[in-house]
């Protein structure tokens, strides 16, 4: 079972998740991460999974591997202010086997510093 974690993302700053994924050596797998409005939403909120990705994922695998998803301020500054969200982060082995090991509810709070 994924363990849980609401994040709040401040619209207009780079904003970074790190994660540990304890014992699991994460070389040759595939890690994605998306956020959408509501589980039945289409739309995403960011993508890293592919078509035209918003935010990015490193992964520093070991043991214990690190990773790490990305929103650039100006992919931050283009959240809509006051939303809630949920989002997923999971892994895929090069089987195809897919394990998710981060979901949450997202909060996005405006920027007042801006322009």
């Amino acid at each position: 079972m994924a363990d849980s974690y609401n994040p709040r993302i401040q619209q207009g700053e780079t904003w970074s998740l790190a994660v540990t994924v304890t014992g699991v050596n994460l070389s040759g797998y595939t890690v994605r991460s998306k956020g959408r409005a509501d589980f039945a939403s289409t739309a995403t909120t960011w993508n890293t999974a592919g078509g035209s990705p918003v935010g990015t994922i490193s992964v520093s695998a070991g043991a214990n591997s690190v990773v790490t998803l990305t929103l650039t301020a100006t992919e931050t500054a283009a959240l809509t202010p006051w939303t809630v969200g949920v989002f997923d982060m999971e892994y895929v082995s090069g089987g195809g086997v897919v394990t998710n090991f981060l979901k949450g509810r997202y909060e996005v709070y405006p920027e007042v510093t801006y322009g």
